[in-house]
Parts: C-alpha cells; structure tokens; sequence
C-alpha cells in the first residue's frame, strides 16, 4: 500500500488535481490575492453627504483607492456564487458545512437585515466616502469563505494559492518598499498618469503622506501594517518546510519586502500582531525551530538592519512613535470641557468654572458667571472688531470676539483656538460656526472606559470612548454596512478638538469589533468571534500535540498564526475592502487545510 504519509510530506499528492477545470475554479481566488489589493485609478464623485452640516457643502471627491476594489470584489463574489449554484446542481454532493460555518451564516444574515432597516441604506448598498466596503462586500466575505472551503480539495491547490498569494504580495511589497525609501511612483508624472480620470491633468494629482511614508496602493499605512503583519508571518513559517528552490527565494523577497513596507508605515499595531503571531508559530514549531537556527539568525538579522535603515531614513520616525503610542497625554485634563449652545446663550465650562454668554438687543455682549453675576470685560484690540477681556483671573484663557461682519454674531478665541457663534431666528437657536463654514448644533457625547486616557493608542482612546456607548443600540442589529459616521458623534466638536481631530471627519472606529458592533450589531459580534475561535481550536489541537509536521500541516500552521496576526490587529484597525478579502480567503484556506489534514490522519490510522 501506497505510503499517504510520506506523499503529503513531499508534497506530491493529488497533483493530477491540477487540471484545467481546478485552474478555472481557482481562477477567482487567484484574482483576489493578486489583483485585487493592486487596483489604482481614480474615481470622481458626489459622496452624498452635503446634506448633513458635520461635512462640507461642496461633497464632490474624489477616490483612488477603495471604489474600483469594492466593485471588482463584488464582481469576484458573485462570480464564486454563480459558480457554486452551477456545481451543486451538477452535483448534489458538492455542497458541505462546518459548524463554523453555522455563526457565519447568523452574521451575514444580521448584516443583510441590518442594511436593509437602515435609515441610511442607500450607502450600504454603494458604499461610502473614505470606506467603500458595502454590504455586497460583507456578504461577500462570507461567501469566499465558504467557496474557498468547497473547492480546494488537494495539498498542491492550495500551495498553487498560497504561491500566487506571494507574488501578489511581493509586487506590493516592492512598491512600499520604494515608498519607504522616499520613491513614490504614484506621485511622479507617470504614476499620475496611470492612474487619473480622463480629461483630468495628473499634474493636479497629490497624495497626502509625508515622503517616506508607505501606503502602497492601500490607500492607508496603517492597513499596510495589517496586510504586511499577515503576510509576513504566514512566509516565515513556510520557509522552514520543504519547498522548492524558486519558493524560497519567493517568500524571502516577499518577508523583507514587507517588512521594509511595514517599517515605512509607521505601524505599531502591526508589530505587536507579528510578535503574537510569532509566538504561536514558536509554541507550534518549538522543536522544528531549534534543528533551523541556520534560518532564524538571517532572519532576525535582516528585520533588525531594516528597521534601523528605514527608521534613520525617517529621522527616527518609527522609533518615537512607538514610544509615543501608548504615552498617556490626557492625564491633565483640557481647559475646555464643554460648550453648550442653547435658546439663549452659549454656555462655557473652561477650567472647571462655567460661564454664560449671549448678546443684548444692541448686540452687545452680556457674560454671566454660575451665579448670574455680570463679568466686566475691556477691549484690548479693535482691528477687524472688538476683541475683549474678561476681568476675572478664572477666565484668563478666554477672549470674547465681536467680528466686523455678518456671517457670526460673536466668537470666542479660547487658549488660541476660536469658536464663531450665530443666533438662528428659525430654529430660536444659537449654533456653532464649524471647520466647513456650516452652522451646526455642539454636544457632549457619552464616553467609557477610556475615559481620560483619550490620547491612547494615537489618539484611538478617544474614537473608542465615544464608540463604545453606541453598541447599547445595537445589540440586535446594527445600522448597516458602511454607516458608521452616521452613528458617530459628529458634534462634539470640544473633544474632537481637545484630543487631535478637530481637522478630521471621523468616518470609522479604527478597530474592526466596534465596526462591527455598531454596523451589523453586537450579536453579529459575537458569531464572528464565535466563527474565528472555532477555526482557531480546532487548529490548535491539530497541530500543537504533532511531533512531526507534513507540508499540508506547514501550509494550516501558517494560515493560522497569519490569520491571528490579523485579528489582532483588527483590535486597532477596522475593516477595509484593500485588506480584508485577504484575511477572509485565508479562512477558507484554513478550513480546507483542517479538513484535508484530518482525512490525511484517519487514512494513516487505518494504514
């Protein structure tokens, strides 16, 4: 009898597998890890969202990045479904479930029935301003899981995957790499020109990121660092197994290649996820790492030289933020806490004394403490107007302004920063003169648990403190793909501006469990979590307890430790159409290896 055993170690099993009806099945799957994070080319349009006074009234924008991904998904995801409709009916055997499969199903239920009911739908189903992932994405998902799971059936499918997966990244990776190193194709001539709409000069094209800094064609550095902390893992596990002499070569340059994208990103996040991936890959392999010093040593070294060559080509960028990222800066607390504007004043809480402020029927300003009582006040510069102090050491930082115009009644300049005001006789209402020239209300939003430690994690501590109350509403069902501005409080503009995002729209959570919690609700949540950690135990007790390690169980260990690597980033980092079907084909691929390597075990018991 044929050794089973011994032909999954070599590799050589189920080649014949390779036909060209498997190449048309994986043709899709070969098209998201390659094509997909690499599409580039701009896309004008009207966000919608001129409307709604948090955002500018001119909402024309333009995208590079996201859109022409999300619809390209779109189309991969419905191809894989038509695909699976036409094997089953040739087939009644075809389809198969895993109980993981069971929460998945809840989840993409919930986020269909979430978008549906939402007040904002419309932009679940398009997709949104700086987002792009719509709800044919989130089903999407979903769906390449499962059609990952049902048509890889053989060792040599999987490693022709998991190869064009490299290549896919290793173009990536040398584009980050030049980014790193201050070459930037997208911001030369002829990168504008690939890339720009028709009828619009490349020359009037511009990329925000500071020179040396990599986004690659990611839209974003910070989701460099999550497709690099699971890119970079999966290829180092690899590279102790058996592999052919190109396969080597191929995900060496693809490890530093991205670890030299993931310096240039400035992610910290990314990091730690790498370093907990490495040590589930070093419980995993403890006995298999010592026999490859020979491998880890160059490895080590090579990270090590990176990191110094790319942070001095930074000015020691990459280190000071990672000393700075988790600096608590918010333990002195703000001067100015609160701003409430109402029927007939604006009430200031600055220092933790409030005061009053509103205009007589002169127009002159009337300032009153807690007490009612009148502060008097004297004009220290007229130049554009009147510019006044208040006579009270408690205010010293606040200066009431009377402008010469008729866009704002009054203003107040506070610790150097101003607030305009204007009385709105239609809704009997002062309102706040915003960053986009748009009157609006001001608000206090509620906040826990990170509560006074705002400036965590650059400044995540505060979009989770003002996240976090949000998920109460949503513990059934969220408000919808791509809707999470919406819930956001776009109005508190005090502690936007207190904690570093007075400039920003915040449009999403920067952690992929409160997206979801608000987006598809809490008990989507939890079926995702559900769904991981099933796939996560089962591999955990298939492969720690083994002595000796085929090239199927080298292919599980590195999909698992790669996918770990992404939920934890995922605590830091949302969700996003550039990333994402990555992680989600990789789940497949980790549930077809499982099953694969459990057949494999209970052929060998019979043997």
């Amino acid at each position: 009898m044929t050794n089973l055993k011994k032909k999954r170690k070599s590799g050589y099993i189920d080649k014949q597998h390779l036909s060209t009806s498997s190449l048309i099945l994986l043709f899709p799957l070969f098209l998201i890890v390659t094509v997909l994070p690499l599409i580039v080319s701009m896309h004008s349009y009207s966000s919608r969202l001129g409307a709604y006074d948090w955002f500018p009234a001119d909402d024309k924008a333009n995208d590079f990045f996201l859109y022409y991904k999300q619809w390209f998904f779109v189309f991969i995801a419905g191809l894989c479904l038509l695909i699976i409709v036409i094997r089953a009916l040739n087939d009644k055997k075809f389809l198969k479930l895993h109980i993981a499969f069971y929460p998945l199903i809840i989840y993409a239920v919930l986020t269909l029935i979430s978008t549906l009911v939402s007040q904002h739908r419309s932009f679940g189903f398009s997709g949104i301003f700086e987002q792009f992932e719509n709800v044919f994405c989130l089903l999407g998902y979903a769906l390449v899981v499962y059609y990952t799971f049902l048509i890889l059936q053989s060792y040599s499918e999987i490693k022709l995957l998991i190869n064009a997966l490299a290549i896919g990244a290793l173009i990536l990776g040398v584009i980050g790499s030049f980014q790193a190193f201050g070459l930037d194709l997208f911001n030369t001539d002829f990168g504008k020109s690939l890339i720009a709409e028709k009828g619009v000069d490349p020359s009037i094209l511009s990329f925000t990121f500071e020179k040396g800094r990599t986004y690659a064609t990611l839209f974003n550095p910070n989701y460099v660092g999550v497709y690099a902390s699971m890119i970079i893992p999966l290829y180092i596990v690899l590279l102790f197994f058996k592999n052919n002499t190109y396969e080597y070569v191929l995900y060496g340059l693809v490890i530093i290649t991205q670890i030299i994208s993931m310096f240039g990103s400035q992610s910290k996040t990314g990091l730690i996820s790498i370093a907990v991936a490495l040590l589930l890959a070093l419980v995993l392999l403890r006995k298999l790492l010592i026999r490859c010093w020979y491998i880890i040593i160059p490895l080590v070294t090579c990270a090590c030289i990176g990191f110094v060559v790319i942070n001095a080509m930074q000015d020691n960028a990459y280190l000071n933020a990672i000393k700075n990222a988790f600096n608590n800066n918010t333990t002195v607390d703000p001067n100015l806490t609160n701003l409430i504007t109402t029927s007939d004043q604006v009430e200031v809480t600055y220092k933790g004394n409030t005061f009053f402020v509103s205009q007589d029927n002169e127009d002159n300003l009337v300032i009153n403490d807690m007490n009612n009582n009148l502060l008097n006040t004297e004009v220290i510069e007229s130049e554009d107007g009147y510019v006044f102090k208040i006579l009270d050491s408690r205010f010293d930082g606040v200066l009431p302004i009377i402008l010469k115009d008729d866009i704002v009644d009054f203003g107040l300049l506070i610790d150097n920063t101003p607030w305009y005001f204007k009385y709105n006789n239609d809704i009997n209402q002062y309102q706040f003169y915003n960053r986009y020239g748009r009157f609006s209300p001001l608000e206090t939003a509620s906040s826990m648990v990170f509560t006074g430690n705002e400036s965590f994690g650059s400044g995540r501590g505060y979009i989770w403190s003002r996240t976090l109350p949000l998920l109460s509403k949503h513990i059934i069902l969220g408000s919808g793909a791509d809707t999470f501005v919406f819930e956001f409080p776009q109005y508190d503009y005090v502690a936007m501006t207190n904690y570093g995002f007075g400039a920003e729209l915040i449009t999403k959570p920067h952690s992929l469990y409160l997206q979801m919690g608000v987006q598809t609700g809490v008990i989507s949540l939890i079926c995702f979590i559900v769904f991981y950690c099933i796939y996560f135990v089962q591999s955990l007790l298939l492969y720690i307890r083994k002595k000796e390690f085929s090239n199927i169980d080298a292919l599980g260990i590195a999909i698992l430790v790669g996918t770990l690597s992404y939920m934890v980033s995922g605590i830091s980092n949302d969700s996003s159409i550039s990333v994402a079907p990555i992680f989600w084909l990789l789940m497949g691929v980790g549930f077809a290896i499982n099953r694969i390597a459990i057949q494999d075990s209970k052929e060998i018991k019979k043997q």
